[in-house]
């Protein structure tokens, strides 16, 4: 459950960047849906901290609600850097 937060808000926060939304979903987003798109990547962020630290505790919760940050974003990265560099193939 928290990776998957801690993804779909890094995926949400990156598709709300000109440049990824243009090679992913292709065409610039309009402003309404740039400002959807942080919306959403920062309200999946902070339920994955508020779910961690009251699953495992204020201190303990937030070191995993950052772990699991990191590996999202390293997730979202790597899948952005995969389809750019699949794109260029073609």
């Amino acid at each position: 459950m928290s990776l998957l937060l801690a993804i779909a808000g890094f995926a949400c926060l990156a598709a709300a960047m000109n440049r990824h939304h243009q090679e992913v979903i292709g065409g610039k987003p309009s402003p309404s849906r740039v400002r959807l798109l942080r919306v959403a990547g920062s309200v999946a962020l902070f339920a994955l901290v508020a779910f961690e630290m009251t699953h495992d505790g204020a201190a303990f919760g937030a070191m995993l609600a950052f772990g699991y940050a990191s590996l999202g974003a390293g997730v979202v990265s790597l899948a952005l850097t995969a389809v750019s560099r699949l794109r260029l193939r073609r």
